[in-house]
């Protein structure tokens, strides 16, 4: 798969000790809107999130997607778009990397929503399902980074929506 954009923090030291992640998200339209999952600040993510041992991108799309949509991804419809690496200094971890690789695939959904089943972190987070076209989503997350301060989560989630504007506009 295409690496779409290396986010480095350059916030670290190389001694530090590093923390891998491997995360999946989903790119779906329904009705002409993308589905995203909303924070209580306002912010928008892809649906998706870390994958567990043993899975494949694959299964962790569609475990993640079930988890924070409620829907069951269609399988045949799932299409590699590329992953963005992130390399910076954890924000929770002290004096360690964090180093994360995000793969991103469109996809559909199948069937009637079900229930979502959020952790409790998200919870805490006051995480929903959410559906708006690709601009307004960029407009939202750039209201976002500009009130809230330009996080680094918040600044993947912007560029990633970029990036998907400027694939679907080619």
């Amino acid at each position: 798969m295409k690496r779409l954009l290396f986010l480095d923090g350059n916030n670290y030291t190389d001694d530090m000790p590093e923390i891998k992640r491997t995360a999946v998200r989903g790119i779906i339209d329904l009705d002409g809107k993308l589905l995203f999952i909303k924070d209580k600040f306002g912010a928008l993510k892809l649906p998706g999130g870390g994958q567990e041992e043993g899975e494949s991108n694959e299964q962790t799309l569609a475990r993640e997607v079930l988890e924070e949509t409620g829907y069951t991804v269609d399988m045949s419809t799932v299409m590699p778009f590329g992953y963005i690496e992130e390399k910076r200094r954890s924000t929770h971890e002290k004096d360690m990397i964090w180093h994360q690789f995000n793969y991103l695939y469109f996809c559909s959904v199948t069937g009637e929503r079900g229930e979502c089943s959020y952790s409790d972190s998200e919870k805490d987070l006051g995480m929903q399902l959410a559906a708006h076209t690709l601009d307004e989503a960029i407009e939202i997350n750039l209201s976002v980074l500009e009130r809230e301060g330009r996080h680094e989560w918040n600044q993947r989630e912007y560029n990633t929506l970029m990036l998907i504007k400027e694939h679907t506009s080619n």
